[in-house]
């Protein structure tokens, strides 16, 4: 009995017995060490991932997103206008 089948993958803790003889010395220790797994853990990481990619689109539209160019100021008080020669004002 390898770690690995007494382990969850996602939070590391251990998984519930299937047997009385499942409980060994190794499987004590790492319940001490590791704690039990609660379960659901591949749901809660299922949905951290979806939030996740989620979050990521919404990042992706708001830099796709044009922005809407800025009219240029009127000029200001006493500012002389250049014209171009040839053109009167």
């Amino acid at each position: 009995m390898g770690n690995e089948s007494v382990l969850c993958t996602v939070c590391q803790g251990v998984l519930p017995a299937s047997g009385r003889e499942a409980y060994t010395s190794l499987r004590g220790r790492l319940i001490v060490t590791n704690g039990y797994c609660a379960g659901g853990c591949a749901e809660r990481r299922g949905e951290r991932a979806r939030l996740a990619q989620q979050s990521q689109q919404q990042e992706e539209q708001q830099q796709v997103r044009p922005v809407a160019p800025v009219p240029p100021a009127g000029p200001v008080r006493g500012q002389q206008i250049p014209v171009a020669p040839g053109m009167s004002r």
